[in-house]
Parts: C-alpha cells; structure tokens; sequence
C-alpha cells in the first residue's frame, strides 16, 4: 500500500517550523530558548523556508501590514536599547532608525517608534518596533511594517504578542506530558516498509477508533515472525500511555495476544525501538 505525503499524520507539535502556518490563540514554543508565544487574535504566524525570521499577517488579509520576529542571541536588554538607538539595515540604501527615543514599556520590554532613510526610503512605511529580552542572555525584536491605515491595528497586535511572550526553562519538560495517544492513532495506519540483503518486512497495521484492527504483515529473511502472525489477521485493540510511550495490546480471535511499545521521539513514531509512519485510514468506519 502506498500513501502519498498528504496523507501522513505525525506527532502535534507547538514548536515552530518552517513552512507550518499558526493561526489566532495558536501556541508556538521553542524548548531550546525556553520560551512559549501566542499568535495574536486576527493574525497568522509562519516561519518561511530557508530563513529565521518569524512573519505575522492579518488573517483576512485586510492591510499591508506584517510584523517580523527576530532573534539576537547574547544580548542584553541594556545592549539591545543601543542597537535599537542606532537603527538597522532593511536592504542596501534602506536603514530603519527611531523616529523618537528608545524607552522602556516594562521592565523588560523597549520600545521606539521607526522610520526608513535612505534615497529609496517610502516615505509612507510606518514602522513600530518592540524587544523584550530574557535575562539568560538573549532578545527577541518585534518589527511592525505598515502604512497609515493598519499602524493602529498592527501595533495593538504586535503589543499583545509582546505581552504574552513568556520566559521558562522547558529543558526538562516533554513536549509529550499530556498526549492523547488513543485519539492520536485512531482511525490511522502503522506502515513499516524495508527490503535489503537480508529479508524484506512490509507491516500494515490499521487502527480503528470503534477498537477494531486489521493487520497485514509480510516478512522474509531476518524479519520473520511466527507463521500464524503472518499474513491478515483482525481482532480488538487497546491503549495505555504515559507521556511520550504507549502500549497498544492486539487481542486475535484465535490467537494470543501481542503488545507493540510505541514512542514518540523528534516528532518520529517508534514502534518496538523501528521507526515507522503513520497514514489516515481510509477504511475504518
């Protein structure tokens, strides 16, 4: 059986990557800055490909305007206040600079309003610039680009995205703490495919949600099982998890039951220490 990209499922995640968009009340993280961000109400988030600076739309798409997320790493608020005092370049011939002093909207947030210069510069670009820092050592700056009519709007967003940035060391947290593994692999399809030297193993394990399998296993070679295993067979299944591992027992109407140790691990499934894919079912009911 074949299943195109499309039909894939894999492990939820909240971590930001590259070319999955966030929506509104969306949560998005980051464990190695230990940080947690929400997307603003009526905007959207990606992460375009081949770049590290965060983008923020208008969900409806009303205006022009956009809010740019960037990291600057070893850096301090008191550094960060001098950087956004001497401005930035956009492009060659283009500088952002205040339009205004660098102040300080809470403790750890700066704040200044911006303009371009330069012989290029759009006298009609707006731009409003927020930077809140963690003391670990790193800022993150918040870039608004707008024109007159979407300024307020983008500047009420790009606050309350500020706002609800939070600091938190997330080095010992499991991005798994709370998965519902039962409701993840219902109605879906364990796959796994391999052929070399020294057998082939093609698995196909359907999982349905009203607790009915269908398996289909072929293997030759090193990868054989027992022959009664072999082949389809159908019965029942159930789950027990704990984080980031579950148990799946198959119970057969005539054979003996068999237990499968799932894991999740970089957002791959593991199946008794192999990796393996997970497809939507298309014939569970």
């Amino acid at each position: 059986m074949l299943i195109g990209n499309g039909a894939l499922a894999q492990l939820p995640t909240n971590r930001m990557s590259a070319g999955v968009m966030h929506y509104a009340g969306d949560t998005v993280r980051s464990i190695r800055l230990g940080l947690y961000a929400i997307v603003p109400a009526g905007w959207k988030a990606v992460l375009p490909r081949d770049t590290e600076v965060i983008v923020l739309v208008p969900e409806d798409n009303s205006s022009s305007s956009a809010i740019y997320t960037v990291l600057n790493e070893n850096m301090t608020l008191a550094q960060q206040k001098i950087n956004l005092e001497r401005g930035f370049s956009l492009a060659e011939g283009l500088n952002v600079v205040p339009d205004g002093a660098v102040t300080q909207r809470t403790a750890e947030v700066l704040t200044t309003n911006a303009k371009l210069t330069g012989g290029k510069a759009n006298a009609q670009a707006k731009f409003y610039i927020e930077s809140k820092c963690n003391p670990v050592g790193y800022c993150l700056v918040f870039v608004l680009q707008s024109d007159a009519a979407g300024l307020e709007k983008g500047t009420t967003a790009l606050k309350q995205l500020v706002d609800d940035v939070i600091f938190q060391d997330m080095s010992n947290i499991s991005p798994y703490a709370n998965f519902d593994w039962k409701e993840f692999l219902s109605n879906k399809l364990l796959l796994r495919f391999r052929r070399d030297a020294s057998g082939k193993q093609e698995d196909e394990l359907e999982l349905c949600k009203n607790g009915n399998f269908k398996s289909n296993i072929t293997r030759s070679g090193a990868f054989q099982v027992p022959k009664e295993y072999a082949g389809k067979n159908k019965g029942t299944w159930s789950l027990t998890s704990n984080g980031d591992k579950a148990t799946i027992t198959l119970t057969f109407k005539k054979l003996k039951p068999i237990t499968l140790e799932v894991q999740g691990k970089d957002e791959e499934i593991y199946v008794n220490g192999h990796r393996y894919f997970v497809g939507e079912s298309e014939n569970c009911e």
